[in-house]
């Protein structure tokens, strides 16, 4: 919460950019592929590693030393032709922005939320830019179901690996109760249905990503609430899979450019009448951190967040 200058994250369906959202940080989610995960081992569809920074200058500064290729991955991000920090630090030029308020998770939104992204495309159309409202490829869908597969094979293995490295077995007793049920239900999908998950979010992949033909950058809202309570979504509650749910309505903006691999960045532009962190979610072209940084770093030098604290305690 801006303790440090900087601090390591990974995010497998938010868990940058909804921490950053709440506490008044930038929180980019990389390419798929842009970090290598190495030295450790298999597929990691849905996750990448990244950062929590104060600025977005610091995380385009992070991520051209995190970036790149080691031996032995089987995928790997384009390389860019010139570092992260220097595209960031460049105007953007007159981009295409569509601003979206339709969830890929079906939700309320918060008319707080709301206002946030209505502001932000405002504040985006006053620097030049080419604003629009659109209607998104997933109006209509609801993304949790099938994300939530993935996402338990995804733990299910994570406490895999973990048996074998630590050399003890999991068990409901030395697990939390959201991990406990995630796992187990992990282990209880077939490998057919986890490719036919996985098809299924490559088909809607390939719908989502034709906004680009269009686009440069889409807008969205980072939450659907305003930052909720500290032990409000609580991962030891008895019936996990229900906090599973509400932390999807909570957060239904940000899980979909991890089933996409896209990047994405989370930052905190406003502040509501509680002195909370008001933040909205930018979007790139596959592979395109580079002008994603470019216009976060506009909106940063428009509206600086660096110094804003929120109230303590907060209300």
């Amino acid at each position: 919460a801006g303790t440090v200058p900087v601090a390591h994250g990974s995010d497998g369906g938010g868990s940058i950019r909804i921490p950053a959202a709440c506490c008044g940080l930038v929180g980019l989610k990389p390419a798929r592929n842009r970090i290598s995960r190495a030295p450790d081992i298999g597929e990691h569809f849905l996750s990448t590693d990244g950062a929590l920074t104060r600025t977005v200058g610091d995380s385009a500064a992070l991520l051209d030393v995190m970036a790149g290729y080691e031996p032995g991955d089987a995928n790997w991000a384009p390389p860019p032709p010139e570092p992260f920090a220097t595209v960031a630090a460049r105007e953007p030029g007159r981009l295409r922005i569509g601003l979206t308020l339709d969830m890929p998770i079906a939700a309320d939104l918060d008319p707080a939320c709301e206002r946030a992204a209505r502001d932000a495309a405002d504040l985006l159309s006053s620097l030049g830019h080419d604003v629009e409202e659109i209607s998104a490829p997933w109006d209509g869908t609801d993304l949790l179901p099938t994300f939530s597969v993935l996402w338990a094979a995804s733990v299910a293995i994570s406490v895999v690996h973990g048996q074998m490295a630590g050399g003890q077995s999991a068990t409901e007793e030395n697990l939390e109760p959201l991990t406990w049920a995630l796992y187990r239900r992990g282990l209880e999908h077939s490998s057919v249905e986890y490719l036919g998950a996985l098809a299924l979010l490559q088909g809607f992949s390939r719908g989502v990503v034709t906004l680009w033909e269009r686009l440069d950058v889409l807008l969205t809202p980072a939450l659907a609430r305003r930052p909720v309570r500290i032990g409000e979504i609580d991962t030891c509650a008895e019936e996990p899979m229900s906090v599973f749910t509400r932390s999807g309505q909570f957060t239904p903006y940000t899980a979909a450019f991890n089933v996409t691999g896209q990047p994405a960045i989370s930052v905190p532009l406003f502040h509501g009448e509680d002195g909370l962190p008001l933040a909205v979610q930018l979007v790139g072209a596959p592979a395109g951190e580079g002008p994603l940084l470019a216009l976060a770093n506009q909106l940063e030098g428009a509206r600086p967040w660096a110094d804003r604290v929120p109230p303590d305690p907060a209300p």
